[in-house]
């Protein structure tokens, strides 16, 4: 672990501008211990470091972690029991939810940034933007645009749903203490991946906090990936669905009728 540090401090030299809004300042570089994660049949989960290093890091600054998963389209329904029967109703579609959502910190986020800091670069479960533009509408107030939801209560509790059963699979994920601070500025934090984790692209960004708002940041790609006997099917399904699904009803026909004539010798 002591050679990849030290590496990551060298090479804040020659980093390009990763300040938010500064030309001149503190930098941040950071780095993985895996850049690739492969998901097999066996999959259990796994558990990555993300190090690197901060210059001109004063005492009371912070150090944020997030690392946000591929984002997809969501339909979010609510059950409701309809003569004896619980149905599926009231869908709401969410745009652009994170797949995988986790953030660790030196600090409680609260004690590290100003609200107005967090809500603008999205940090904090609390403060993770759930979209559903179906319910929302654009208003002038004061002469700033504003977003108004048409059913603001229910868009919460379905929100509040999304988080809630994204943590249990632990697949959202808040951790404030989770940033380790080293020596000479350097810093390490561990991301953990559960079984259910998606495939594809994760972003790790490292914001460094200083008077409760990020003057810095640094950033690092993440790939999840199929691999084996998986990473054959998954691409084809997702290449070739509907042949994938031909041959899905084709396979299952061929064992129902294996077992059948199986059970009818005996």
């Amino acid at each position: 672990m002591i050679a990849p540090l030290a590496a990551a401090l060298l090479a804040l030299q020659g980093q390009p501008d990763l300040e938010i809004g500064r030309d001149t300042g503190p930098r941040v570089v950071a780095a993985l211990s895996q850049e690739v994660v492969e998901i097999r049949s066996d999959f259990a989960g796994a558990e990555i470091i993300l190090f690197g290093a901060v210059t001109d890091m004063a005492d009371d600054d912070d150090l944020v972690v997030v690392v946000r998963g591929p984002a997809m389209d969501l339909r979010v329904m609510r059950k409701e029991r309809t003569f004896g029967i619980w149905i599926n109703r009231s869908p709401v579609r969410f745009e652009d939810v994170p797949s995988y959502y986790s953030v660790a910190s030196t600090r409680p986020l609260q004690e590290i940034g100003a609200f107005s800091a967090l809500r603008r670069e999205g940090i904090g479960l609390e403060h993770l933007r759930l979209s559903a533009p179906e319910t929302e509408r654009t208003e002038v107030r004061l002469g700033v645009e504003v977003t108004v939801s048409d059913i603001a209560s229910e868009v919460i509790e379905y929100r509040e749903a999304i988080s809630r059963n994204r943590r249990r699979d632990r697949l959202f994920n808040e951790t404030t203490t989770g940033v380790q601070m080293l020596e000479g500025g350097l810093f390490r934090a561990n991301v953990a991946l559960p079984p259910a984790t998606p495939v594809g692209d994760y972003t790790a960004d490292v914001y460094l906090f200083r008077d409760g708002r990020p003057v810095a940041s640094g950033s690092v790609a993440l790939g999840v990936r199929k691999a084996g006997l998986e990473r054959v099917i998954y691409n084809f399904a997702h290449t070739h669905g509907w042949l994938y699904g031909l041959t899905a009803v084709a396979l299952a026909l061929l064992f129902g009728w294996g077992a059948a004539a199986i059970f009818n010798r005996r």
